[in-house]
């Protein structure tokens, strides 16, 4: 990327929690955390000492269906962020002193995501349209998992995931090619197993239409729905994303104007859609007075009626039309977002990621393809959650009902 100064590289790694079974759920998140802990050839101090004597920022995150480790320095220490990050994927030595210290760390993390209702919403309308499923699981797992681990289960499990067949390095920014080729060999290609074992496939999943509730004693209720989507190879994903801008993007939207603008019974109110390599969702989250529980779910079952009996005007399919592709502009302009944005496709799609490509696909989306998501979405069942006080009508979100 020319007039850059920096560069983010990025590990991607074919493992999240679509890959664990009820056992081992959280293991990809804890081994995300435990390979800073210390290599073979460094401590976890040496680690965070080496690249903050260079300025550069390391981080990780781990989503439902992968993880990723990163790093954003200057052009000139490229080599330093491949040979640390290289370190971590191969040589990660799990102490167990530093095993047991982990396990408070993400059993914290665990405890305050359980405080964050938002959070616990996702979490709960994920479990019920992916009953009884690995996608139906949480990232980071449950505190039984986690405080049960050992180094060996821990150990096992990444050697089972963490294979080059499953494994994208992504470089966006500043960079001399030839010499990228050079260190990505020299720090990961001669040191992966020769038998290049391959991944297997991730599960199949079913849509259900089930619903889960947490009592809180908190101030807000939060409700949310989700739908059967559409998968991460469907040619329907982007008028799926175009379709969550007019009824749940910006404060023109459908939902906000009404439940926010017009009524004021919301400071906080989406849709968005999640893509999957074998499936998908599409969601709507509001944030609410318990007072209002009813009164917000009979306005979203009148805005979906709207949406299905009138359908998108062409005036909202331009405007979301503009949204995405702006959005796909500005994220150009990130060598760290088009490094996450690259290192995906490659890893989930086997393609590479282009920006034109791809705007060019929002672009040819007309309002007959807007309004044929609609009604293939919102003809299913659905699966929904609430979260918050226990009130009379808590269980309102369930019965929305559209033609």
């Amino acid at each position: 990327m020319d007039g850059f100064y920096t560069v983010s590289l990025g590990v991607f790694v074919d493992v999240g929690c679509v890959r664990e079974t009820a056992r081992d759920n959280g293991y990809s998140h804890f081994i995300e955390h435990l390979v800073f802990k210390g290599t073979k050839r460094r401590t976890c101090l040496q680690i965070s000492e080496e690249l903050d004597d260079i300025g550069a920022n390391i981080n990780a995150y781990t989503a439902k269906d992968a993880t990723c480790f990163y790093t954003k320095s200057s052009a000139d220490d490229l080599e330093k962020c491949m040979d640390i990050l290289s370190d971590m994927y191969f040589n990660a030595s799990v102490p167990e002193e530093e095993l047991a210290r982990e396990k408070g760390v993400v059993i914290e993390e665990i405890k305050m995501c359980e405080d964050s209702p938002d959070d616990v919403s996702q979490d709960l309308v994920s479990s019920a349209i992916f009953h009884g499923q690995s996608l139906g699981q949480t990232i980071l797992g449950s505190l039984e998992n986690i405080r049960r681990a050992e180094r060996r289960d821990i150990l096992a499990f990444k050697d089972a995931h963490y294979l080059p067949s499953a494994t994208v390095i992504a470089v966006c920014g500043k960079f001399d090619a030839d010499l990228l080729n050079t260190l990505v060999e020299n720090y990961f290609e001669k040191h992966c197993d020769g038998s290049m074992r391959v991944s297997e496939s991730e599960p199949t999943a079913e849509y259900r239409s089930e619903f889960l509730h947490s009592f809180k004693k908190i101030e807000q209720s939060h409700l949310q729905l989700a739908w059967g989507g559409y998968s991460l190879c469907s040619p329907q994903r982007y008028a799926s994303s175009m379709l969550a801008s007019v009824l749940g993007g910006g404060l023109s939207s459908r939902l906000n104007q009404t439940i926010r603008e017009r009524h004021g019974l919301a400071y906080s109110v989406y849709a968005y859609p999640s893509y999957y390599t074998n499936c998908g969702t599409f969601e709507i989250y509001v944030g609410l007075s318990p007072d209002n529980n009813g009164k917000v779910c009979r306005l979203i079952a009148s805005e979906l009626d709207k949406l299905l009996q009138d359908g998108v005007t062409e005036q909202e399919l331009q405007r979301a039309r503009a949204q995405a592709v702006n959005a796909l502009y500005m994220n150009a302009e990130s060598n760290m977002t088009l490094m996450r944005l690259y290192g995906r496709s490659m890893l989930k799609l086997n393609s590479l990621f282009n920006v034109d490509e791809e705007a060019a696909k929002y672009n040819s989306v007309t309002v007959d393809d807007l309004n044929v998501v609609a009604r293939n979405v919102f003809s299913q069942p659905y699966a929904s959650a609430y979260v918050g006080p226990k009130i009379s009508d808590y269980a309102a979100v369930s019965k929305i009902r559209t033609i």
